[in-house]
């Protein structure tokens, strides 16, 4: 099966074999599926906003990554309901627990997905674990490692 991978500040479309975020920490990988157009688009945002509306690389930001996504997808004529599922905001070795970067992150991807009237499906985030969040395209199966 073909793997396309999503690398850190970058994103993604497939519409065969599997599509895999790895080496999540603090950053939060990003799927969106449609199963009807078995096609899928995947984002590793690494902070929360963008203090730009228009940044260098939309793929780093939760507020820009999202509708970058929405409009790579929009472009292969896939449009919602999509499933949604996320992984990663990790804390830092060391961070005081009120201050993980990690969960500013969550938090910042979730409120981006409300405003594009997404809903999360599938979810692992936090604690201090690195993950791989993985999905095979034709059957939907959404694996978070």
């Amino acid at each position: 099966m073909a793997v396309t991978s999503v690398k850190i500040m970058q994103s993604a479309v497939a519409k065969t074999g599997e599509l895999k975020i790895d080496c999540i920490g603090v950053g939060v990988g990003i799927l969106l599926h449609s199963p009807s157009k078995k096609a899928a688009a995947g984002v590793h945002v690494l902070a929360p906003n963008s203090a730009t509306p228009t940044p260098t690389n939309p793929t780093k930001f939760a507020n820009s990554a999202i509708p970058h996504i929405l409009d790579m997808l929009g472009k292969e004529g896939v449009s919602p309901p999509l499933t949604v599922a996320i992984a990663g905001g990790a804390s830092m070795e060391g961070s005081p627990a009120g201050a993980s970067m990690g969960s500013k992150v969550v938090d910042a991807v979730k409120e981006a997905l409300s405003k594009a009237n997404l809903k999360v499906n599938m979810e692992e985030t936090g604690g201090s674990k690195i993950r791989t969040i993985s999905l095979d395209i034709e059957t939907g199966k959404i694996e978070i490692t």
